[in-house]
């Protein structure tokens, strides 16, 4: 079998006992020991790595010597994987970074990320793409230092998820086949809300009491909530598109990556998009009950501000 990776390029599709094997590993060198050089060894030596907020880096070595220094700065954050999903050579995965309560009164100080990864064979990755909210980031770390944090305050490796930020997955066998159609659909209808200006429609597929959970306006209970905010958060952009550019499908559970794009203007053809890591859970009968989408606002500001400057109108 052959797959696409994110550069376009055809390659085999390895087998999932040698990615999880793989990807094993990389927990185990990253997320288990914090051996960051040794971690950095386990891409290609043309790895692209896409941090949403730090940089680009291009290369194993650009990889290696980004990472060391990073991570020198953070001896107390430990790491804890809530989900992981394989499809073809993708690992789609949910990390909390977590920094201890120096309080010792059980207050929580972290935030989570989500991650794509791309295997290329060997025991090696070649691609690792990494989405957050850098203002979150910074704001738990500022907080944290408020209460006492330092670079000598012990580790916390029990520390797992904030209780109550997502709610479970849905149960139900629901059949592979089935949840395919139904995230098809869910594209179509954003397709037809960006064409007819109509965001009820695409509201009206989510239960009564879903949550969507909005890493920069917010959580919103219930499908009315999501309603009001979708048709209010739209309307200065009538003619953004929501291509998928992959997707890894595991249980009742989507991720996937949905880049939002602005047209280029009238003579220019500059691309102006930034990534979403869409999450989505089904809960039977064409509905879905959760949908948290992870990207960095800031980088969505800098791409809307270059859209103006480029000759972007938003409606008045």
């Amino acid at each position: 079998m052959f797959t696409t990776d994110s550069r376009g390029t055809t390659m085999t599709t390895f087998p999932r006992e040698e990615i999880e094997a793989a990807f094993a590993e990389f927990r185990r060198r990253g997320v288990e020991n914090h051996d960051w050089a040794g971690w950095a060894d386990m891409f290609t030596e043309d790895a692209l790595y896409e941090e949403h907020n730090l940089g680009v880096f291009r290369g194993r070595d650009a990889i290696k010597s980004w990472i060391v220094e990073c991570m020198a700065d953070y001896p107390t954050m430990t790491l804890w994987i809530e989900w992981y999903a394989i499809e073809g050579n993708r690992v789609s995965f949910y990390i909390w970074n977590n920094l201890p309560d120096p309080t010792g009164t059980g207050r929580r100080f972290g935030f989570p990320n989500t991650t794509f990864l791309e295997y290329a064979g060997n025991g090696l990755f070649s691609f690792e793409g990494d989405y957050y909210n850098p203002a979150d980031a910074g704001r738990v770390f500022m907080e944290w230092l408020g209460a006492g944090g330092n670079r000598e305050t012990p580790q916390d490796r029990s520390l797992e998820g904030i209780e109550g930020w997502s709610p479970a997955m849905p149960e139900g066998d629901f059949s592979r086949e089935e949840i395919e159609r139904e995230f098809e659909i869910y594209r179509q209808r954003g397709v037809t809300a960006v064409a007819t200006g109509d965001w009820n429609q695409w509201a009206d597929q989510f239960t009564e009491d879903a949550q969507y959970r909005e890493h920069h306006y917010g959580y919103f209970r219930g499908q009315q909530e999501i309603r009001d905010w979708i048709n209010g958060v739209m309307q200065p952009f009538p003619t953004m598109e929501f291509p998928v550019s992959y997707k890894v499908v595991e249980g009742n559970r989507v991720s996937a990556l949905i880049p939002n794009i602005l047209p280029a203007p009238e003579g220019d053809d500059g691309y102006y998009g930034f990534d979403v890591n869409s999450i989505l859970h089904y809960a039977g009968n064409g509905k879905w009950s959760y949908e948290e989408d992870v990207y960095s606002p800031a980088e969505a500001g800098a791409v809307v501000k270059r859209w103006l400057a480029a000759g972007g109108v938003i409606p008045s």
